[in-house]
């Protein structure tokens, strides 16, 4: 599996390479979530180019990830996972299935 993370500041992903489940909860848990967070919040708004986050990503393309947001005084965590789905769409007059490759689901409101 993949693991990275996202400086508020960087455009870019902070990519480690691969990484074994265990160690992803160990990363999680020794993340500097509130570093980050108070270091996006002080930063001028449109500096910002995201939430801080991690996410573990495997083979398939699919992932998880971890947000931040909020004051360092009053936060929450949004995790977000991505993985194909089977949905339908309208097509003429009826409905028909379809593989969504990239749905992401998003659930607010998280504790640590």
């Amino acid at each position: 599996m993949k693991y990275f993370n996202f400086d508020p500041l960087q455009e870019e992903p902070i990519r480690t390479g691969s990484i074994t489940k265990e160690k992803f909860k160990n990363m999680y848990l020794s993340f500097p979530w509130l570093d980050m967070l108070e270091k996006s919040n002080q930063a001028k708004h449109e500096d910002v180019k995201c939430s801080p986050s991690i996410c573990i990503e495997n083979k398939e393309g699919n992932s998880v990830s971890v947000f931040i947001v909020g004051e360092s005084t009053d936060y929450e965590f949004y995790v977000s996972y991505k993985r194909p789905i089977l949905r339908k769409k309208r097509k003429w007059f009826k409905m028909v299935d379809y593989l969504d490759k990239d749905f992401c689901s998003l659930i607010p409101e998280q504790t640590l």
